[in-house]
C-alpha cells in the first residue's frame, strides 16, 4: 500500500477515535511500631495478617462491557478502570468500523460521540469513509484489517472527563495480492461521560514511535494474514458480552 493510502487509513482513524485510559492504584499503608518490641501472634492478628495478604494478592475486579453495538462494546462503568476496557476494546474495534456501511457508520458513530462531537463529527466519518474508498477502491472492506493496542497512559481524568494516550499497530493489506503492511500510530484520545458511558469528544492521532524491523524476519505471503484477520480480537476475551443493543 502507497504512502498516499496509509494516510487515508489515518485520516479515516482519526474520525472514529479511540476509547483508552489506564489506571493503576495504588493504596498505601504506613504502620506504626516500636522495631525493638516483639508480640506473640494471636488469633485475631493471624486472622487480620491473612486477611491483608488475601486482599493483597486478589487481582482487581474485571471490568466487562455491559452489551454490543453493532459490534463495538459499549457500557462500561464510571470509573477509569471501565475507561482503560473501553479504549482498549474500541481500539481492537477499528475492524469493525472500517466494514460499516456509510448508512450504519452514521448511526453507530452518533451513539459514540460525544453530543458536541456529534453535531459535525459523523458527517466527517463519513466524508473520510467516502476518500476512503476513493483510495483504496470499493473493495476496500475485504482487505486485512488489524488494529492491536499495545500501550496506554493517562493524561487527566476524573469522573466526567479523560484525556488519554493510545499506542497501537495496524496491520493492513490486500488479502490476496499484499502486500500487507504495519503502521504504529499513537492516539490522543479526549473522553467525557454522557448518557450512561464514556464518549469520544476529541481524537488526535500521530504516527509512531515505529521500530525497526528485525532484519531477519522474512515477511509473510498475504495469505498467511487472512485466518487471523478472522480472530477475535485477545482484549475481549474477558471484557465483552457479546450481546447487542437494540
Amino acid at each position: 500500500m502507497s504512502g498516499p493510502k496509509v494516510a487515508g487509513v489515518v485520516l479515516v482513524a482519526v474520525m472514529l477515535g479511540v476509547w483508552a485510559v489506564r489506571s493503576f492504584v495504588f493504596d498505601d499503608e504506613v504502620a506504626s511500631s516500636d522495631p525493638t518490641a516483639t508480640q506473640p501472634a494471636t488469633d485475631d492478628t493471624l486472622d487480620e495478617s491473612a486477611s491483608k495478604a488475601s486482599a493483597v494478592e486478589s487481582p482487581p475486579a474485571m471490568v466487562v462491557a455491559r452489551s454490543d453495538l453493532a459490534g463495538v462494546p459499549v457500557g462500561y462503568p464510571r470509573s477509569e478502570r471501565g475507561a482503560v476496557t473501553a479504549a482498549v476494546n474500541w481500539v481492537a474495534s477499528f475492524p469493525t468500523i472500517v466494514r460499516m456501511g456509510p448508512i450504519r457508520l452514521d448511526d453507530t458513530i452518533g451513539q459514540l460521540l460525544s453530543e458536541r462531537r456529534a453535531a459535525s463529527g459523523t458527517e466527517e466519518v463519513v466524508a473520510d469513509y467516502l476518500a476512503l474508498i476513493d483510495a483504496l477502491g470499493p473493495d476496500f472492506a475485504s482487505r486485512i484489517w488489524i488494529e492491536s493496542p499495545l500501550q496506554t497512559s493517562v493524561v487527566v481524568a476524573d469522573d466526567t472527563s479523560a484525556t488519554v494516550m493510545v499506542w497501537a499497530l495496524l496491520i493492513t493489506g490486500d488479502a490476496d495480492r499484499g502486500p500487507v503492511e504495519a503502521l504504529w500510530r499513537t492516539h490522543r484520545v479526549e473522553l467525557v461521560w454522557e448518557r450512561d458511558d464514556w464518549r469520544i469528544d476529541d481524537v488526535d492521532l500521530t504516527e509512531g514511535p515505529t521500530p525497526v524491523s528485525n532484519e531477519v524476519a522474512l515477511p509473510s505471503p498475504a495469505t498467511d494474514f487472512v485466518d487471523v484477520d478472522a480472530w477475535e480480537p485477545a482484549v475481549f476475551a474477558d471484557t465483552t458480552t457479546g450481546e447487542e443493543v437494540d
